[in-house]
């Protein structure tokens, strides 16, 4: 994929990340990386939202403090991030638990900074509008709880639950299709 042909959502998904993390510039700065999980949250919650309009979700196991879970994953947005790893946007770095257990990590790389400037407003405004703190408007970050991520208001100290756990029943109806099998006759 050419940095030409990416998509709104992607554009979106980029800025999202960008927001979130930052790469070191000197020896001295200090690098922000964003978990798989919250950034999965912030998907799910941009695509209850509206802000990624060609983007669903589905029930997936994870992994989420040493325990595994049902959540509300995007396979477009992870398959978006793995597109913009390999275009040298986004970078990934693997983390291991206390209990060995493995868990990525992204932030933008330089390249992906540079080329999050020159999208149009329109997507930065739809992610700051998915980012505003409900109470305030103020500006949030994410914190990983126990039971779930959580945006807290950096202005006002609001936390509002990510409910990237709250699995939504589908309604629908079965019924037995039950095939004529031959049988050779003895």
């Amino acid at each position: 994929m050419d940095i030409t042909e990416i998509s709104d959502d992607s554009k979106r998904l980029l800025i999202l990340i960008d927001h979130f993390s930052e790469p070191a510039h000197t020896r001295e700065d200090r690098e922000i990386w964003i978990k798989k999980i919250p950034l999965a949250a912030l998907i799910n919650r941009g695509v209850r939202k509206g802000t990624f309009k060609d983007y669903d979700t589905a029930p997936t196991l994870v992994d989420y403090k040493g325990t595994t879970r049902f959540a509300n994953i995007s396979k477009e947005g992870e398959d978006d991030v793995a597109d913009m790893r390999e275009m040298g946007l986004v970078e990934r770095l693997k983390l291991a638990t206390s209990h060995h257990i493995y868990v990525s990590a992204y932030r933008i790389t330089p390249a992906g900074k540079d080329t999050v400037k020159d999208f149009e407003k329109k997507h930065h405004a739809a992610i700051s509008n998915m980012l505003a703190c409900k109470e305030c408007g103020g500006e949030v970050d994410i914190e990983a709880r126990d039971d779930a991520p959580y945006l807290i208001c950096k202005e006002c100290g609001t936390d509002e639950k990510v409910d990237i756990f709250d699995i939504d029943e589908v309604p629908y109806v079965s019924r037995p299709n039950f095939t004529e099998i031959w049988l050779p006759l003895d």
